[in-house]
């Protein structure tokens, strides 16, 4: 099962009709109150999580929970928390939703988003 929340019906109502075996959910803390979510996946954008997001995303994390993230932008705390908690399903800025089914089936490596880490942590490679 792959949980959508993205906090704009309108986002939430298309990715549902375009990702089978979908279902959105109405608040964020839904997926972190119910067990039936652990071991699944879930789509979220980060501007629509009103919680401390290191710990929300952490709390996700804890049960085995794959996170595919839509941040705005590469050059944010929420990119650098997003990495700092292994999630390198990461899709910035404006989207299609063909972008979030390729992820879908093809998750990032730690290669994919490596460039973004160097940047993010000032990381100077040898």
């Amino acid at each position: 099962m792959i949980v959508i929340y993205t906090g704009n019906n309108e986002i939430d109502k298309i990715l549902e009709e375009e990702i089978k075996g979908s279902m959105v959910v109405s608040y964020s803390d839904f997926i972190i109150e119910d067990d039936k979510f652990k071991n699944q996946t879930v789509i979220l954008a980060t501007s629509a999580i009103q919680n401390n997001l290191k710990e929300y995303l952490y709390t996700l994390r804890e049960k085995d929970i794959r996170v595919i993230l839509l941040i705005k932008s590469e050059k944010s705390e929420e990119t650098k928390t997003a990495l700092e908690m292994g999630i390198y399903d990461i899709i910035f800025g404006n989207f299609y939703p063909s972008q979030v089914k390729n992820i879908i089936e093809k998750p990032q490596k730690f290669s994919n988003i490596s460039k973004i880490y160097k940047k993010l942590f000032d990381i100077n490679k040898r």
